[in-house]
């Protein structure tokens, strides 16, 4: 009798386990940490955002990171990014919020709480203010 009982009961106690193994969100397991841009320049863009590589390029091609201190975050693929995207917007310019999200390339300058969206007027404010 035991011998019938003992596999059912192990059985059992592994589909209990792999249940409260699998049903846990891994989020909730380990926090990941929100980063914290590293300068009071920021430019939040998108991996495969035709525009943000525009100024992506701009700033390679004029060394740009040379002459200033930017934090690039990229915000399609990372979602840690782009919660912070999302609060840097709110606290500084909370007037960009839209209801169909927040576009990039998105430039914010936390020093002056200046925000700019678009290529063009990110490259002019990044040609002047790195002079």
């Amino acid at each position: 009798m035991i011998k019938k009982i003992l596999p059912i009961l192990i059985i059992i106690g592994i589909i209990v386990a792999f249940y409260f193994l699998t049903s846990k969100n891994p989020d909730s397991i380990i926090p990941t940490p929100t980063p914290v841009p590293t300068s009071n320049l920021v430019l939040f863009y998108g991996s495969t955002c035709p525009h943000c590589k525009v100024v992506e390029e701009f700033i390679s091609t004029n060394q740009i990171n040379q002459k200033l201190t930017i934090s690039q975050l990229e915000v399609y693929d990372n979602k840690s990014n782009a919660v912070v995207f999302s609060d840097m917007v709110k606290k500084i310019c909370p007037d960009q919020l839209t209801p169909q999200g927040l576009p990039v390339p998105f430039f914010i300058d936390q020093e002056n709480n200046k925000c700019l969206l678009g290529d063009t007027p990110i490259i002019d404010y990044l040609s002047e203010k790195s002079k």
